[in-house]
């Protein structure tokens, strides 16, 4: 058996991951026994998570007792998979994979090791690939099983299941068996054992066809990414995309955004369909998407942002001179001496006596009206369109209201019935 052991790992200690099966326990035994040869040290990692209960006990206890008769130092994990995936509202396989990944970061952070070493091998990617192909995958699931640089690494992934058996038989290895590994009810179980051994009859050398393929995709799978991401532009904590922008490194640039937004598990391709049909729309036009993210369609751009949640939000402050904080923005409100002709015109001055009494500070509301400088009043909707204030920014904006009478919008204008005239005793600046 032959295994790819990256140079850029000699030297390191490397953790394999192990579950007490036929594929870990070659891996393990293989580099234990080649330290010397590829100048790593080798640790055991085994997480038990807690999803086939004294059977997967019994599993974790084995691979503790062959690393003590062996001198193998193990790294032990325990986690609650199925407490995850009804908190997190995701499959248990995807919890325990999640949970598995923490484990492993959590050895590197803490310098446990340098690198984990997981046993996936040729056979293991087909089916990945098979599986990715009858949900409807692009590009980007033909890719198959990857590495994760030089720190999460497959060193069988080019190595056939025969090979590992015939490696296991001949140094006599002990193993387990994981008996939902022989129940088809999982999909990935079906393929296993009643697709790939007949598709194996026909193409006796599909593993080594599909790990071509594999290579193939991750290549053109990667050169794609580079572009979305040279598409995508980061403006705070929001993410832009131009509307010309061909549609295959759109749509890439928009999953990448709703990634770095916080959608990792809950997004589908009608999000992203969605989302990609607002070149198509006007300005102003948007789309909900899951945990909150909001894609809008901006002029030339569609933007991607998180607003916040309602229930986070306070609704308002009463208006007082001062400086206030609401939901994240600040608004000073201070009272000024005499102020020059020319400074009325360039900053926010108003009247104070001129604000009622039930002034407050909020953020807007359906149905604001606004009454611009000089005279003219429209919806405060229509006045921050023609102002050219990005949509994403207007849920933020603080303002000075009396009931759906806008006074002033912090930062941008004041109302024509608050500004400062030859009668005004009380100046104050709004910023």
């Amino acid at each position: 058996m032959k295994a790819d052991i990256p140079k850029t790992l000699y030297g390191k200690t490397v953790a394999v991951a192990v579950s007490g099966g036929e594929d870990s326990m070659a891996l393990l035994h293989f580099c234990a026994d080649n330290q010397a040869k590829f100048r790593i040290k080798t640790v055991a990692l085994n997480v038990e998570h807690g999803i086939r209960g004294e059977s997967s006990q019994k599993d974790s206890a084995f691979v503790k007792d062959y690393c003590f008769t062996h001198g193998i130092p193990l790294l032990e994990y325990r986690v609650d998979s199925l407490k995850k995936s009804k908190t997190d509202k995701i499959s248990v396989e995807q919890a325990a994979r999640a949970l598995r990944y923490e484990c492993f970061f959590d050895a590197i952070e803490n310098k446990k090791c340098d690198a984990i070493f997981t046993a996936h091998h040729a056979a293991d990617n087909l089916e990945s690939v098979l599986l990715n192909l009858f949900r409807g995958t692009g590009i980007k699931g033909l890719v198959g099983i990857k590495n994760y640089g030089d720190k999460i690494y497959r060193p069988l992934l080019k190595v056939g299941k025969e090979e590992i058996a015939a490696y296991v038989k001949q140094n006599g290895l002990p193993f387990v068996n994981d008996e939902t590994n022989f129940c088809d009810d999982y999909t990935r179980n079906f393929l296993r054992l009643n697709v790939i051994p007949k598709l194996k009859e026909v193409f006796p050398e599909a593993e080594k066809s599909i790990l071509r393929l594999s290579e193939t995709a991750k290549a053109e799978d990667e050169f794609l990414d580079s572009a979305a991401v040279a598409a995508l532009l980061q403006e705070g904590k929001a993410y832009s995309i131009k509307i010309d922008t061909p549609r295959v490194i759109l749509a890439r640039a928009i999953v990448i955004a709703l990634k770095n937004l916080g959608i990792t598990y809950d997004y589908e391709k009608i999000h992203v369909d969605d989302v990609c049909a607002l070149t198509e729309k006007k300005s102003g036009k948007s789309v909900d998407l899951p945990r909150g993210v909001k894609a809008i369609r901006e002029y030339d751009k569609i933007v991607l942002y998180k607003g916040a949640s309602d229930e986070n939000k306070k609704k308002s402050l009463h208006f007082r001179v001062g400086t206030h904080a609401l939901n994240g923005r600040n608004v000073n409100i201070e009272s000024c001496g005499k102020v020059e002709a020319d400074q009325l015109k360039a900053g926010l001055y108003a009247d104070l006596d001129k604000i009622p009494q039930d002034a407050e500070i909020r953020q807007r509301k359906n149905g604001d009206r606004f009454t611009k400088f000089g005279g003219g009043t429209k919806s405060l909707s229509d006045y921050l369109t023609d102002k050219k204030i990005p949509k994403k920014d207007r849920d933020g904006l603080l303002i000075v209201a009396s009931g759906s009478e806008v006074l002033a919008i912090a930062g941008v204008a004041i109302s024509d019935k608050i500004k400062v005239d030859k009668n005004t005793q009380n100046i104050i600046r709004i910023i």
